[in-house]
């Protein structure tokens, strides 16, 4: 599995999270995605390796063609992050209801 520091790497492009975007709507060929973005056919090249290193894609070769898909795993260390500050805020708002909550019963 990919380090977090890669993970955060790949997302940290705009031309990648649009690749991830329109892979959620499934898998798809090297061309196609690369001619969905304005950039050079090397470029988006680079843009894929980035994405198969982090374990956000997969590559399949079928012949020549390559076709790529999302791969679950490689975000598995974002979202464990975000947990840690979800239940964080979660926490703290939960304890901001409960204060207005005592707040709007005081001033009755």
């Amino acid at each position: 599995m990919a380090s977090p520091d890669a993970t955060f790497s790949a997302l940290a492009h705009p031309v990648r999270r649009r690749m991830l975007d329109r892979l959620l709507d499934g898998p798809t060929t090297v061309s196609q995605l690369g001619a969905e973005h304005a950039v050079s056919p090397g470029a988006i090249s680079q843009h894929i390796r980035v994405l198969e290193k982090a374990d956000l894609i997969r590559r399949t070769l079928n012949g020549r063609q390559h076709r790529i898909e999302l791969d679950e795993k490689g975000f598995q260390p974002v979202l464990t992050w975000a947990e840690k500050y979800g239940a964080f805020w979660g926490a703290n708002l939960d304890s901001l209801g409960a204060f207005l909550m005592r707040e709007k019963t005081d001033e009755r």
